[in-house]
């Protein structure tokens, strides 16, 4: 039953819906289920996990190949 309550908070969220618009009592543990769903809030008040979206995915650089290359192996 969450899951779904989740899954509605997600889809209200893509659907452009406000935050705002949850239909579900404050402290509810309907709205928490919801809340998470729409902005990644944890089931701890207080405590919020960022929403996948919004973080930022840095990647490492790629290593620089050539400083590791053998100049003695030419294929000819």
């Amino acid at each position: 039953m969450l899951m779904e309550v989740i899954k509605q908070g997600a889809c209200a969220r893509v659907g452009g819906r406000p935050r705002d618009a949850c239909p579900h009592p404050g402290e509810s543990r309907e709205r928490r289920a919801w809340l998470e769903g729409y902005d990644g809030t944890n089931w701890e008040f207080g405590a919020r996990a960022p929403h996948p979206t919004e973080t930022v995915s840095s990647s490492p650089p790629l290593p620089d190949r050539t400083a590791n290359a053998i100049p003695d192996l030419v294929w000819r």
